[in-house]
């Protein structure tokens, strides 16, 4: 099956999508991308919408099967509605549309195992929205200024996802700060970088793990709250985690080999973190860091079984963390 981008471009779209994950907005640009290729604006005939899990899936059913009216296709779109996370009949229903319907679940979480997820797998197209990396983001930012005829260049755009972070929806609101403060100039500078976007998520992951390794739980805990305050969930906050402890074990097994320049691109993070990622990883054994990263996946299977609440994954994973270094001090 292909992928959705290729789909998107060869206009041979699966009836069936299923799009989830963490990263709205690529889910936002695939969801509003296959919605204009399935629909006509303003046809209210051949379009519904469902949100939330207590939709009747009898009027799904009755809307699903109804041949299109003067038009190619008939266009659900279901919003979280938990399907893929509890068993249904949505097969047997599914597997009965005409070849005029296509479906379009957006779905926060699922559970692989779900017999619909599955069947979706066989039959569909699923696409997991995760957050991208710098070596993704970097020509992403690029292109977002050529498009206004604007000129950036590969440190200036590390730059700004050091600062700001991984999270295209706040990536872009502060891409489009930055083309209005510069005005007729056309290359983007780091002086309107360090004038213009705010250093907020990535930097407190910084601050956090600084606060870890100096055992001060108070203060891990403060910044964990103006996480919460910046409205970054906490599945998300725990990916974020995972995702730094990860690159503290590539930057530990990468030794002094490497030079910071040629180490950072092997990993694929901002030439500007790569001090900073040296300066942690000391504190750390590969073997705590490798039993940090097997308790991430462990919490994060708990919450979405259904086994722990999302609040309390990421407090977990901090306290296993304090205690991990309170008992092995700092290893170089």
């Amino acid at each position: 099956m292909l992928t959705i981008d290729a789909q998107l471009k060869s206009g041979e779209l699966s009836r069936f999508h299923l799009l989830y994950g963490e990263e709205t907005y690529l889910i936002r640009n695939y969801k509003n991308r296959l919605k204009a290729a399935l629909t006509v604006p303003g046809d209210d005939m051949n379009a519904s919408y469902f949100e939330g899990e207590k939709i009747s899936l009898e009027e799904v059913q009755s809307i699903g099967n109804t041949l299109p009216f003067f038009h190619e296709s008939r266009f659900l779109l279901l919003e979280n509605t938990q399907l893929f996370k509890k068993s249904n009949d949505m097969v047997e229903m599914i597997e009965q549309f005409p070849e005029t319907t296509y479906v379009i679940f957006v779905e926060k979480q699922v559970d692989k195992r779900n017999r619909f997820y599955k069947w979706i797998q066989k039959n569909g197209c699923v696409t997991e929205c995760v957050l991208r990396s710098e070596v993704e983001l970097v020509p992403w930012i690029a292109k977002y200024f050529a498009q206004y005829k604007k000129k950036i260049s590969r440190s200036t755009a590390e730059f700004i996802v050091s600062r700001v972070g991984f999270q295209m929806d706040m990536l872009a609101s502060e891409l489009a700060k930055l083309l209005g403060y510069m005005g007729e100039r056309e290359v983007v500078t780091e002086e309107d970088v360090e004038a213009i976007c705010s250093g907020q998520t990535v930097g407190k992951l910084f601050e956090m793990m600084d606060a870890v390794i100096a055992g001060e739980q108070e203060k891990v805990f403060a910044l964990y709250a103006d996480l919460l305050e910046l409205k970054e969930p906490p599945l998300k906050i725990l990916h974020m985690l995972g995702r730094h402890i990860n690159i503290l074990l590539q930057v530990k097994e990468g030794g002094r080999s490497l030079s910071d320049r040629d180490l950072a691109a092997k990993i694929g993070i901002p030439f500007f973190t790569i001090k900073k990622y040296r300066n942690q990883e000391k504190h750390f054994t590969k073997d705590t860091l490798m039993s940090l990263l097997e308790m991430r996946v462990d919490l994060e299977e708990r919450f979405k079984t259904g086994r722990m609440q999302e609040n309390l994954i990421a407090e977990i994973f901090l306290t296993k963390a304090l205690t991990n270094i309170s008992k092995n001090g700092t290893n170089k």
